[in-house]
């Protein structure tokens, strides 16, 4: 098929590791019709439910060439009547037309992709992303039941209900997926409201569940952070230095460490400008602690290398390339697993030991609440009550 639309890129085998926690995925690449840019997709079905390499090795094979063969037969996951890939849910032809089609502008897909409109510029990328994957979602469903170009206002409480038994029962989604449905379409149905006077909200009452299908990452234990500090840098002193940026700073490592460059670091001023392309709620500035900034000047010594340098370049030092998307993430798993650490030990979990060490060292809650980049206090009180309890100094030191 022609290479230049359709690229059947590899079989991401996780290095040959077999364990139930390594995703071997089917990777390729499809143009996108509307952008004529290549997108990436990955299909993991049919391979990970084998224990062994040669089984999975071998039931990649088969679905490598299961997608070779559906790809040159002319599929797209454009076209997919499952999946809607047009810009905001609506499909190319709707866009054009929409103001002319009086019989579908009151769709759920029209109100849907105006909300999205609406709130792009208020949320960062992988937010909209969020958004239009559930939306998306709820619309294909609404199709399935021969209701995705009926008015908006046959959507009740009552169907709501079916949709999210749907997703509970069918779909398996935890808790927190369910929960982000819930949440979305009632600000999708709230922003109908505003449109059209007198609409009720039918989000309310909806069934919920508290199946975890995926544990977050926890802070790591007092006992366990020499032994994983002590393996990381013999092992793979960037990473270490990645995790230090995640630990003080409080920085995430898939957008904010993996763009972050030597140019963003203020060395006379210790603070890191994270710019707003890569920030989760735009542009902030962060203190380095002295104690890191040594870390950074002595050890590191980042002040050597060029400003346009990223500072977790490919080559194991800064460079002009920065790591792939779950490049530190594979790294720091590998090691986790080789000391036999909890697998609620994540990448993620340093920022959150980060907080709660700072958090026990009497440092003010409004001060980690700017290095965080939260919004308000309350979001910062929620963060720590989950990932430190409720706990009481006084009933540790005081308890008769």
């Amino acid at each position: 098929f022609p290479s230049h639309d359709r690229a059947l890129k590899m079989i991401y085998d996780c290095g040959g590791r077999v364990s139930p926690e390594d995703k071997w995925l089917i990777i390729f690449k499809v143009r996108n019709p509307k952008t004529g840019k290549l997108e990436r997709f990955r299909q993991a079905k049919g391979i990970n439910k084998f224990h062994t390499y040669e089984e999975r090795i071998a039931a990649a094979e088969k679905m490598k060439q299961y997608w070779t063969d559906k790809l040159k037969a002319g599929w797209s996951p454009f076209t997919d009547e499952n999946i809607v890939y047009d810009d905001n849910l609506e499909y190319q032809t709707f866009i054009k037309n929409y103001r002319t089609l009086k019989s579908k502008n009151g769709t759920f897909r029209f109100y849907a992709s105006k909300y999205i409109d609406f709130k792009k510029n208020e949320i960062d990328p992988n937010t909209v992303i969020t958004y239009r994957s559930k939306l998306r979602l709820f619309n294909a469903w609404l199709d399935s039941r021969q209701l995705g170009e009926a008015d908006v206002s046959c959507i009740t409480q009552e169907l709501l209900t079916e949709f999210m038994f749907f997703i509970i029962e069918k779909r398996k989604l935890s808790k927190s997926s369910v929960d982000n449905y819930r949440i979305i379409l009632e600000a999708v149905f709230d922003y109908v409201r505003k449109e059209r006077k007198q609409f009720p909200n039918p989000v309310f009452d909806l069934p919920g569940t508290k199946r975890i299908n995926d544990s977050a990452a926890y802070p790591i234990q007092e006992s366990d952070i020499p032994k994983l500090k002590k393996e990381i840098l013999k092992t793979d002193p960037q990473l270490w230095l990645a995790i230090c940026f995640e630990y003080y700073c409080f920085l995430r490592p898939r957008e904010e460490i993996r763009f972050l460059r030597i140019g963003d670091i203020d060395f006379g001023r210790s603070r890191v400008v994270v710019k707003y392309e890569n920030a989760k709620k735009g542009q902030r500035i962060v203190t380095i602690p002295a104690v890191f900034m040594d870390v950074i000047r002595d050890t590191y010594k980042l002040q050597d290398y060029s400003r346009d340098f990223f500072v977790i370049g490919t080559e194991g030092v800064p460079g002009t390339k920065h790591v792939c998307i779950n490049n530190l993430t594979d790294r720091f798993r590998k090691i986790r697993i080789t000391l036999g650490m909890p697998k609620e030990y994540k990448l993620y979990s340093w920022k959150h030991t980060g907080n709660v060490r700072a958090d026990d060292a009497g440092i003010p809650r409004n001060e980690l609440q700017g290095q965080n980049g939260h919004v308000s206090m309350v979001t910062t009180e929620i963060y720590m009550r989950n990932k430190k309890g409720n706990q009481s100094k006084n009933i540790i030191d005081n308890f008769p």
